[in-house]
């Protein structure tokens, strides 16, 4: 996935913005990336942080981008390494294992100790599959890789994969998979994995038609991978305003925080309320609505019931409002408002000299208009380039400008038009 990093193109000061901080970075990094936090969110006036900037030693802003975080971790365990047992045919015949007869020795767990191929000379047989030993683990298997000398002599071969409990009964999971190993133009073009339907088998079995020699000497068998959502900081905001006539609850966040959960918290006890939640950048509106339905607090015998997270739409807005819809309805004297929100990750290029100073929080500067070169950010390239994206840290508290940043500037004196005025009403 290609992110891209828009270079700021027009001329600022530190001393436009109202906040600061230092960054510490190790020098020698080409790309530097850290967490925004719950103060920076604060401090910006800009919903689309705009109002960020990263300077380098002389001042000069660098190039920066800053985008969200995936809302789930992939989890992969690591590959599992099976057991191959070869498995033989007749020169003299063309169906698979055809003429052998094949006695599987097993021990008490299961596992594959040793395999009689009867009294067929080695002379008299050809290589047509394996039997793959997966009894040692657990988890279910939905990948498998497998491996070959590098000298192989080329080849493009169907295979079929086929799955058992207890080497007799056999069930087939894949059809006539294409296996490939070529040498083209100087380059090397290999297939070597096969996906299936995830579900717990001890035993695999692979095999080919023809006379297409396949040499394994390593078969790897990976888990589904599975995702767990990104735990989430809170933060929470007590009651602004209460309008008694309307039955509805003002919040202000006074931040620009990512927020994509809610919860309504300090309810009075045994509260069940049918709401309506909405949001605003600004408090005379336009509103947007987030949730409607019920929200309920109970007690039942000795445990507590409530409800769970309400997932929202990612959104900035600053006000926020919640309205008791049912007449009879009642959140309590205090509730409170819970945002659960994921910080947005920052990436900077390391141009010029360290130190690097963050600054932001003004309404004074613009988010550029016109069209920005653009720096194409591949996380995979830069890493086979050894050009390591590395971690910033946010060091100490910097002076820029004033809490005035945050007020947009007055504009300029027309003294034309004053001018004007004055020679009109002398001519008069």
């Amino acid at each position: 996935k290609r992110q891209f990093l828009p270079f700021a193109s027009y001329a600022v000061d530190k001393t436009d913005f109202a906040y600061g901080y230092s960054l510490e970075v190790d020098g020698d990094g080409a790309i530097y990336t850290l967490e925004l936090t719950e103060k920076i969110y604060q401090g910006l006036t800009r919903s689309d942080r705009g109002d960020l900037r990263i300077f380098n030693s002389r001042g000069e802003t660098v190039p920066h981008y800053i985008r969200r975080l995936e809302n789930r971790v992939r989890e992969q365990q690591p590959a599992r390494e099976l057991k191959l047992f070869p498995l033989y045919r007749s020169k003299s015949s063309s169906q698979s294992n055809g003429d052998l007869n094949v006695r599987i020795t097993t021990n008490e767990k299961g596992a594959i100790i040793d395999m009689n191929y009867g009294k067929q000379e080695p002379a008299d047989r050809v290589l047509n599959g394996y039997i793959l030993d997966a009894s040692e683990y657990q988890q279910v298997f939905s990948e498998m890789e497998f491996g070959w000398v590098e000298t192989h002599p080329d080849f493009v071969i169907r295979v079929n994969l086929e799955a058992s409990n207890d080497l007799n009964n056999w069930q087939r999971i894949v059809s006539g998979h294409v296996l490939s190993h070529l040498h083209y133009a100087g380059h090397k073009l290999a297939r070597n994995e096969v996906e299936f339907a995830g579900k717990k088998y001890r035993y695999f079995r692979i095999d080919w038609q023809g006379q297409t020699l396949l040499e394994l000497n390593s078969v790897k068998a990976r888990s589904p991978a599975s995702y767990s959502e990104q735990p989430r900081q809170w933060s929470e905001y007590e009651v602004k305003q209460q309008d008694e006539t309307q039955n509805a609850y003002y919040f202000y966040t006074g931040s620009v925080l990512p927020a994509d959960r809610l919860q309504i918290k300090n309810l009075q006890r045994n509260t069940l309320a049918r709401v309506s939640i909405e949001s605003a950048t600004d408090i005379k509106g336009p509103w947007f609505m987030r949730y409607s339905g019920i929200i309920y607090d109970l007690q039942y015998e000795n445990e507590r019931v409530s409800t769970a997270p309400i997932h929202l739409p990612y959104t900035t807005d600053r006000h926020w409002r919640i309205q008791v819809v049912d007449s009879e309805g009642r959140l309590g004297e205090a509730p409170q408002l819970s945002l659960g929100w994921l910080p947005e990750q920052l990436l900077f290029v390391a141009q010029g000299e360290a130190p690097y100073t963050l600054a932001y929080g003004s309404a004074r500067v613009k988010r550029q208009s016109t069209p920005l070169a653009q720096l194409m950010l591949n996380e995979d390239e830069l890493r086979q380039q050894g050009k390591l994206i590395k971690s910033a840290q946010l060091g100490s508290v910097v002076q820029l400008g004033d809490k005035s940043r945050l007020q947009p500037s007055r504009p300029p004196v027309d003294w034309k038009q004053y001018i004007l005025w004055i020679v009109l009403v002398l001519g008069v």
